[in-house]
């Protein structure tokens, strides 16, 4: 018996999520009629076809079946937008772990019913959403899609409310992923160990709420294993039950080619094997059932259900058809209160024994310093990437509502960007020099040997073999003259600096392929280039702190660069290329003069995400940072970014005031500038423990192994 029905109850979940609007959502079609559609397909079906239907190969969730007319079902990604073709249709919301933390089942309500319109409009069947695992550590790269936060009630009561409003639009929705998928280092092999009472009073009832409260479509299993068995592979967990105890009647689909073996999955109740088809074949699957191992039932059960999917959604009778999105309001508008209501006011303290900090006057005189508080609103790399159409950002939405925009200055100086880095070439003669960029030298090999089939100044090092552009704030190119394919390509850049402050800088590289970076002919940073996954593989970038650099005086930079593979994903967040840039950790002497200073801090897609665990320190030497700003301007305002906890230690109780903005979506530099300028009351709640240090985390406790962890959830004291 699970927790969630000895405490509360599900009639009381039914309830709190029935009261979260006045209009429920209708569920799927249901009953006779349903079931005899659904028999006299499946009666009129060949072994062959019947097999078929349960796995897809060409894109689809649910696959098309020309005998009766079947177009199957298309399904788009996800947690913070809706996306087609790579390119997010409509808007870009705040993250699951930011709807978690408005503790409000109408906002999870509004949020389902708005991306559920966007992808009924973009021409979808299915939103493979919502995320509902725990937060366990605070390394999980995939923090940021979860909407339970560490507590299986909170999820238990926002992900049917969110599910109502995506299937009332006419949409399927996705629960994921089923189960313990709170890791994303080594995901293909992990084995969680774990007690019944454990996986029942903490993993499950989130899931089994949305298939009790919310009618959920489908189901998705994930990659990892549970006590020896894949997920897609476990018997106990959907059979036994997902689909016994709990009476879940749609269907189960794989992760992206999680079934590894086809009789355990078949057996096991996964009914789709997507996207590849790899396992689901007649050639693997009917000499199972000819020998008896595979009984006649369980292949008819699988196809019952996903033609159950189709009929009772209407999608047997037509699909949804893309259209162009004429109410764009309901997305900012549902994104824009969802970042009201979530970002969490963690600190805010007298300064020189006045009042708090914040509100903040809209006259005073503000300092705003991160990339962050400029740059589009982030998302986390992978599947859950979302770059927005139209945004405000952090700088423009304080302009904005400052009484004056002149007010609030933006300090570049702090900020590790490759579009804005400054890079010099000598000059005409040894006293002077020229702000005309790098010299580029582009070999075709791997060994910078030879010579070059392309030399040039170029205005920075952005460039992205994707587009084949270098674009930066000083100028842009093209790439012509040379081909940068993988495996036969390298480059070298040599350029000069000239620190406008004295002291500590950061160096920051991000690329597909090793290098190495020289600074005054000292080697600083070296990475070989190898891939940390071997699926959705990103570009991990890497930082160096130099010694004190002097304000005017000239230093030199190489880097080289060889593009040995090329594996590395261009998209949901990723590179195919090679950026570097630089930044002082120390902020400028009149940083002192402004009332309040605004750092934009924490992550983003280039350091978590989708096969991509993090470590618990802030990237980017960004606590130092943030301490030599606190210690010339008290006024210090930290605002942090990113799907969980970070280490805040060094600088937690130093500064004036702190927000947790988690990843706000396209309105959140609206939403946090009303927040900072005292319109709206800061009113989100932590939905995780922000951990002192990473030791703090009771996870730690847990036994960790190369391919396994345990859980061990301790017993109360009698």
């Amino acid at each position: 018996m699970s927790m969630i029905k000895q405490g509360l109850g599900l009639s009381v979940l039914a309830l709190s999520v029935a009261q979260a609007s006045t209009v429920l959502a209708v569920t799927p079609m249901t009953g006779n009629e349903v079931e005899a559609r659904v028999g006299a397909m499946l009666d009129n079906m060949t072994q062959s076809e019947k097999i078929n239907f349960s796995r897809v190969d060409d894109g689809r969730m649910i696959p098309k079946l020309d005998k009766f007319n079947l177009q199957g079902t298309v399904a788009y990604d996800s947690a913070m937008g809706v996306l087609v073709g790579g390119k997010t249709f409509g808007a870009q919301y705040p993250s699951p772990s930011a709807l978690a933390a408005t503790w409000s089942i109408n906002r999870a309500k509004e949020f389902g019913l708005a991306i559920g319109y966007e992808t009924r409009i973009a021409g979808g069947q299915q939103m493979l959403s919502p995320a509902i695992n725990l937060y366990r550590t605070p390394f999980n790269g995939r923090s940021a899609e979860y909407m339970s936060g560490e507590d299986p009630f909170l999820g238990a009561v926002l992900a049917p409310a969110v599910t109502n409003g995506i299937q009332v639009q006419g949409v399927q929705a996705a629960a994921k992923h089923y189960l313990m998928n709170e890791q994303e280092a080594n995901r293909h092999y992990l084995d969680v160990k774990i007690d019944e009472r454990a996986m029942q009073e903490l993993y499950l009832p989130g899931f089994e709420s949305l298939v009790k409260n919310a009618n959920v479509a489908s189901v998705m299993c994930g990659y990892n294993k549970i006590n020896g068995e894949y997920a897609c592979e476990n018997h106990h967990l959907i059979t036994d039950i997902l689909k016994g105890q709990w009476g879940f009647q749609g269907n189960v689909m794989s992760d992206f080619n999680s079934v590894q073996d086809a009789f355990k999955g078949a057996w096991a109740g996964t009914d789709i094997d997507m996207p590849s088809g790899l396992q689901f074949t007649e050639a693997k699957l009917l000499p199972y059932v000819w020998n008896g191992q595979l009984h006649q039932n369980v292949i008819d059960d699988k196809v019952r259900r996903n033609l159950r999917a189709l009929v009772s959604y209407g999608f047997d009778k037509g699909i949804n058809k893309a259209q162009p999105l004429e109410h764009r309001e309901y997305g900012q508008l549902a994104a824009l209160n969802v970042a009201r209501e979530s970002i969490v006011l963690l600190r805010n303290e007298p300064v020189d024994g006045q009042k708090p900090l914040l509100p903040l006057s809209r006259s005073a005189k503000i300092a705003v310093i991160g990339d962050m508080a400029v740059q589009p609103p982030s998302a986390p790399f992978g599947t859950a990437y979302s770059a927005p159409a139209s945004y405000v950002t952090e700088l423009s939405g304080l302009k904005q509502l400052a009484s004056n925009a002149s007010n609030v200055d933006y300090l570049p100086q702090m900020s590790l960007n490759p579009k804005s880095s400054v890079w010099y070439q000598p000059g005409d003669n040894k006293q002077a020099i020229s702000n005309a960029g790098v010299k580029a030298e582009y070999y075709a090999n791997t060994t910078l040997s030879g010579d070059p089939v392309a030399n040039r100044i170029e205005p920075g090092v952005n460039l992205d073999w994707t587009t084949n552009t270098n674009v930066t704030d000083n100028g842009s190119t093209a790439v012509s003259g040379y081909t940068p394919a993988a495996g036969s390509f390298s480059a070298r850049f040599t350029g000069k600096i000239k620190p406008t402050i004295t002291g500590a800088h950061v160096f920051k590289v991000r690329a597909d392929g090793a290098y190495k970076l020289w600074i005054n002919d000292e080697l600083v940073l070296e990475d070989e280039g190898a891939q940390v996954s071997f699926d959705l593989i990103p570009v991990i970038p890497r930082t160096v702190k130099t010694p004190t650099l002097k304000a005017g005086t000239e230093y030199n930079v190489r880097l080289e660069y060889r593009r040995l593979r090329g594996n590395f994903i261009p998209v949901l967040g990723g590179l195919n290329g090679v950026q570097m840039s630089w930044a002082s950790l120390r902020p400028p002497k009149n940083l002192a003069d402004y009332d309040a200073v605004v750092v934009a801090a924490g992550s983003n897609f280039e350091y978590e995400g989708e096969s991509l665990d993090h470590p618990f320190e802030l990237p980017q030497f960004q606590s130092e940072l943030i301490g030599f700003i606190q210690k010339a301007n008290p006024k210090t305002i930290v605002v942090m970014h990113g799907g969980g906890g970070m280490d805040m230690q060094p600088w937690a109780d130093k500064v004036a005031a702190s927000l947790h903005a988690w990843f706000p979506g396209q309105q959140g530099g609206q939403a946090l500038a009303e927040i900072l300028y005292g319109k709206v009351n800061p009113s989100g709640k932590l939905p995780i423990t922000l951990d002192k240090k990473a030791q703090d985390n009771p996870q730690l406790r847990v036994v960790f192994q190369p391919r396994a962890v345990l859980f061990q959830q301790r017993q109360p004291a009698h």
